[in-house]
This record gives structure tokens, C-alpha cells and sequence, in this order.
């Protein structure tokens, strides 16, 4: 099974500073955002203020989410991603094999580390349940 956590002396690193088609900021879905403005302005509703990502950043959404709902579409907007790029899952699936996904910049436990672990436990693990390894 896939592991995620914020740093490893293991880790296969899916941040601006390790895989960057991986990045929130540089993995971009067919309708052009890139993951980070989507999650900042649309998941949790800074595009009400405006249109610069760094609106949301490090604060609570303005939409009335739970946790696990802003977690669910941030997650959602991977799977999208992934849809849209099945290619590159599936390089991930094997780069990161023996290792564990890391995000050095994730400052809560949502993360693309998380997201991409979870999408390939999924895939791969048929009876896998995050809810029990998290």
C-alpha cells in the first residue's frame, strides 16, 4: 500500500520541489486553473473576494464546509486531474512504489501527498479504506 506524510528519509516528493506535475501550483486542469487557485478561491470561496489564490491561504473556507467536505473536494480536484492525465498516475504509481509521497510545504493534512496516496490506494488496493489508516 501507498504512504503519505509531510517529510520522509524515504519520500518521493510531489511538491514544487520534488515531481512538479505534482504540484498544486503546476498541475492544471483542462479548465486552466491550477489545483492551488481551484482549492484557495472555488473549494473555499476566496473567488468572492477576488481572483489571487493567496486570498484563501491559511485561512478557513468562507463556505460553510465541514473538514471532511473541503477535504472530499480538494481530494475530488486531484481525481480530476488524474482523469484528465492517466499517464502520469500511472508513472507516479511506479516512481513512488517502495516509497512514501511527501509534501514538505503541507502545513495540515490536506495535501497532494495525501490526495495522491489515497487516489492510488483506490486504484490499486480494491479494499482499501482510508478513513482506517488515517
Amino acid at each position: 500500500m501507498y504512504k503519505w506524510s509531510r517529510y520522509s528519509t524515504n519520500g518521493y516528493e510531489v511538491s514544487s520541489h520534488g515531481d512538479k506535475r505534482f504540484s498544486a501550483f503546476f498541475a492544471y486542469l483542462k479548465d486552466g486553473r491550477n489545483i492551488e487557485t481551484a482549492y484557495q478561491l472555488d473549494v473555499k470561496g476566496y473567488r468572492a473576494l477576488g481572483d489571487d489564490w493567496e486570498l484563501g491561504k491559511g485561512n478557513p473556507p468562507l463556505r460553510a464546509l465541514s473538514k471532511d467536505d473541503v477535504w472530499e473536494e480538494y481530494k475530488e480536484l486531484w481525481k480530476t486531474y488524474i482523469d484528465e492525465n492517466p499517464k502520469i498516475f500511472e508513472d507516479l504509481a511506479e516512481l513512488c512504489k517502495d516509497k512514501t509521497l511527501t509534501d514538505k510545504f503541507a502545513a495540515t493534512d490536506i495535501s497532494q501527498a495525501r490526495a495522491l496516496c489515497e487516489l492510488l490506494n483506490e486504484k490499486y488496493y480494491p479494499n482499501y479504506k482510508s478513513k482506517e489508516l488515517f
